[in-house]
């Protein structure tokens, strides 16, 4: 079918559908290509609830995009731009207020309602332009840090790349920072190395995600070798204590143990960002 070649949404693929008010996109709902059909448009399933029957739609391919990254916060703070599940939709809005137990108060945009949202239901915002995913900026100053700050670095010099190495802020040296390092040390092998190092190398000491049941294949980690945390993937579980993990920057293999990994996550924006584990927002909220 030519219509099928020109879309690239083939039958199966998860998607987002606008909704419109006075030609306006107030949300969007996830759904399913059920199939391609005439010119642009798309026959959809909308997989509305938990155990409810699908319901189908035939969309124009403008009014759909893609899922949005998988990825969320380790926290979010006031006036940050997000999107709340409500209604089997993904609604924009602002977060009002902060409350114990990862929940907050969501304000949704279009008419102003408040309602109170655990992490799990809520995402930041992304647009989708000019065929990529661009987030929405939260106006998040610059992150300052001062003497005594744990920290991690990292390098643009050739074998470093996604690796970071713990440290400790000395002092700021006009926009860059004086750190001593943990485990790297000096010329004699014996006092620990300092460098003065710009905003761009340096981020705050991620925070300590528990890891409850192991980690499985494909798994996004840091592994601790040389010194370092260095980006990785869980290539085969060899037992509940031990992982094999592919280095992909280097086309390398080691064992670990489970002490010797941590979450993957990165400091976008002024914030931690890690990947999800759940795709389905309805199973989110059975969590």
């Amino acid at each position: 079918m030519e219509t099928s070649k020109r879309t690239p949404y083939a039958k199966g693929t998860h998607i987002e559908v606008a909704r419109l008010e006075a030609d306006s996109v107030v949300a969007w709902f996830p759904a399913i290509v059920a199939k391609p059909i005439w010119k642009n448009n798309l026959l959809v399933e909308y997989p509305f609830g938990k155990g409810s029957e699908l319901c189908n739609e035939i969309i124009n391919i403008k009014h759909i995009r893609p899922c949005p990254p998988r990825a969320s916060v380790i926290s979010f703070c006031v006036n940050d731009d997000v999107e709340g599940f409500q209604d089997d939709g993904w609604w924009p809005g602002k977060i009002t207020e902060i409350h114990p137990k990862l929940t907050y108060t969501f304000k949704l945009a279009t008419s102003g309602k408040k309602v109170q949202l655990h992490q799990n239901t809520l995402r930041l915002r992304y647009d989708w332009t000019d065929d990529q995913w661009k987030q929405v900026a939260q106006n998040l100053s610059g992150t300052k840090f001062t003497g005594g700050d744990r920290v991690e670095v990292s390098s643009d010099e050739e074998g470093f790349n996604g690796a970071w190495f713990q440290g400790t802020v000395v002092k700021s040296v006009g926009h860059k920072f004086l750190v001593e390092y943990d485990a790297l040390k000096d010329d004699d092998e014996i006092t620990p190395l300092k460098e003065t190092i710009g905003e761009e190398h340096i981020r705050p000491s991620p925070p300590a995600i528990p890891v409850t049941n192991g980690f499985k294949v494909l798994d996004e980690i840091d592994a601790y070798t040389n010194d370092g945390w260095w980006v990785g993937v869980i290539s085969e579980v060899l037992d509940d204590q031990k992982y094999k993990v592919y280095f992909k920057a280097y086309k390398e293999q080691n064992d670990f143990e489970l002490e010797q990994l941590r979450r993957h996550c990165d400091w976008v924006g002024g914030r931690w960002i890690f990947s999800l584990t759940i795709y389905n927002p309805w199973q989110a909220l059975e969590m």
